[in-house]
């Protein structure tokens, strides 16, 4: 994509701005330093409103004199707890937590965005709201930040948002109409039994074994009663029980994911999981309960919004048309509440090479640079409809 001179003159300011914001990752809403650091970036821009929300979050706003419409970009702000392994100077200076998703760069991208409205505030015909969201890594930031007022006043018709994607060629646009990310519910199931010493297990209810027959039983739900061609993925990543070698467990819990595209298949496995616990429960005298952490619905663009997308591009060269990832991303609630457009931004082949939440993780600036031409494009186009 051909870089226009307006956003091929930030490039210095976009690698510092992404590296100072590598350096300071924080957690979910705590985002306090991040906060801090782009505030002023932001009034800089001279925006019309500028509000706290989410608590540590933006909400950023452009008025047109006259406008009709009002369109949405967004950028999660939230880095992820893990050890960056990364030697470069600006690696993280928080020791067990890193922006190993990209968010560093989506806030880049958005403040990239802002300086180009701000310097061509006389060419707006349709307001512009920016939105810096924390807590997507799992947080549910986004729905918080539409309770908190981000669709509203002024009231957003359209928005749109991305991801670097490491598995898109470096400088192009991965996208697709329908779904593109899962649909995701993070769950813990925890298992009550009964405490007996080994040498006599008649005494207690071993919650292991019980867990055990679970695990089993609950992965036949994905393999025997979901249609093959029908996309679902059911994965139990942690598991925590047991206190001593020779002591029947009391208690064990585990804590997985359920990914699906569609939310009667989703209903459907939900109620079959149920099922299986209650069954379970009545077959070994355990007690077991089931909590739902996050949930997530899936990421579809509508095909009109990826259509008009084409049109700001410089050739079919530009985009890949990838295929729906089981990965997942609260963007989709915004898609709930007004039309939303999500695309993957291409740092395959750049600096780095490592895959999201990797502790390697690490890219090329210059792909940014795309993105916010991406975004401009996006804009110029909306600003004519």
């Amino acid at each position: 994509m051909q870089i226009s001179e307006q956003i091929l003159n930030m490039k210095d300011d976009c690698v510092k701005i992404r590296r100072e914001l590598h350096r300071i990752p924080e957690i979910g809403f705590d985002l306090h330093k991040t906060h801090e650091y782009i505030k002023p970036l932001i009034e800089q821009c001279k925006p019309d409103e500028l509000i706290t929300i989410a608590e540590t979050g933006f909400k950023v706003v452009f008025y047109a004199q006259g406008a009709q419409r009002t369109i949405a970009f967004r950028a999660d702000m939230d880095g992820m707890k893990n050890t960056e392994e990364n030697r470069f100077r600006f690696r993280s200076r928080t020791r067990g937590v890193m922006h190993g998703c990209g968010h560093d760069g989506h806030m880049t991208i958005l403040l990239m965005l802002a300086k180009w409205v701000s310097q061509n505030r006389d060419k707006l015909k349709c307001n512009v709201v920016l939105l810096f969201q924390p807590g997507e890594e799992g947080w549910a930031g986004a729905r918080r930040m539409i309770n908190e007022g981000a669709l509203v006043n002024p009231k957003v018709d359209r928005i749109y948002g991305l991801h670097l994607w490491p598995t898109v060629p470096k400088g192009k646009i991965g996208i697709r109409w329908e779904n593109l990310m899962a649909q995701t519910s993070d769950f813990v199931i925890k298992i009550h039994g009964k405490s007996a010493h080994a040498s006599t297990p008649q005494m207690g209810v071993d919650a292991i074994v019980v867990a055990a027959e679970l695990i089993t039983m609950i992965q036949s739900v994905i393999t025997r009663d979901v249609d093959p061609h029908q996309d679902a993925l059911l994965t139990l990543g942690k598991i925590n029980g047991g206190t001593a070698h020779n002591v029947i467990a009391e208690e064990v819990t585990m804590s997985g994911t359920l990914r699906v595209f569609s939310n009667e298949l989703y209903d459907r496995l939900m109620t079959q999981i149920i099922s299986l616990l209650k069954g379970l429960e009545l077959a070994t005298g355990a007690g077991i309960s089931m909590e739902t952490v996050v949930h997530y619905p899936y990421v579809a663009n509508p095909r009109e919004m990826v259509e008009k997308f084409y049109t700001v591009l410089d050739s079919m060269d530009d985009v890949v048309l990838v295929e729906p990832v089981m990965a997942a991303e609260d963007f989709a609630e915004y898609q709930q509440e007004v039309d939303g457009m999500f695309m993957f931004l291409g740092i395959n082949g750049g600096r780095g090479g490592a895959p999201l939440h990797s502790s390697r993780f690490d890219f090329d600036e210059d792909a940014l640079l795309v993105g916010a031409e991406a975004f401009k494009r996006i804009l110029e186009c909306e600003n004519y409809a």
